[in-house]
């Protein structure tokens, strides 16, 4: 879903850039950049971008995440393709209407590692339309599950380089959606390195 906003009593506007603001769901936008990143990827004028680097099994690559549209090319980095969709926070959002339409799903409250898969399988099981679902873990990690390319639910540990919070894990789940929404594959990936934080 692009390009479309709307709030409760109105008409979804085409093109609008940046969403409502909300704590409880984000329209983003992925880059899928390819090799390290480099100085021109991480800022877009004054504001950081926070993203994720992944050696995945077609080699490295630089994901970047931004709140509404991203700008103009800022790196001479090859573009991979873009994703464009809807996070929400299932631990704070009570509106159906916003779980629904979401591609990814994330838990803003860390949980053991006992009992995440089970919370996982049931979320994808009950958001048939929801690609992604991840849940911070009270160690550190993050738990992970997707949906395949022929419909199966894939799980993944991903532990992460450098300081990991909900936030950080909120933002590195939209880079993996992004991911798997430009063709690859998370096969193999068992790390994220943040590149910038908020």
């Amino acid at each position: 879903m692009t390009g479309m906003w709307g709030t409760a009593g109105t008409e979804p506007a085409i093109g609008t850039a940046a969403p409502p603001p909300s704590r409880h769901h984000w329209h983003r936008s992925v880059q899928v950049l390819s090799g390290p990143p480099t100085a021109g990827a991480l800022r877009t004028g004054p504001v950081a971008v926070p993203g994720i680097t992944v050696a995945t099994p077609t080699g490295i690559r630089t994901v970047l995440v931004h709140a509404g549209q991203p700008p103009g090319p800022a790196t001479r980095q090859a573009l991979l393709g873009t994703d464009d969709h809807f996070a929400v926070d299932a631990d704070t959002c009570a509106e159906e209407s916003w779980l629904g339409c979401a591609d990814v799903l994330v838990h803003s409250r860390p949980r053991q590692r006992r009992g995440a898969w089970r919370r996982l399988d049931r979320v994808l099981g009950h958001h048939v339309g929801c690609r992604l679902a991840a849940v911070p873990l009270l160690d550190g990690t993050c738990a992970v599950a997707y949906r395949d390319g022929a419909g199966g639910l894939r799980r993944l540990a991903v532990e992460g380089t450098g300081w990991a919070g909900p936030e950080r894990w909120s933002q590195a789940a939209s880079c993996l959606h992004g991911l798997l929404a430009t063709g690859h594959t998370l096969d193999g990936l068992r790390a994220v390195s943040f590149l910038t934080g908020p």
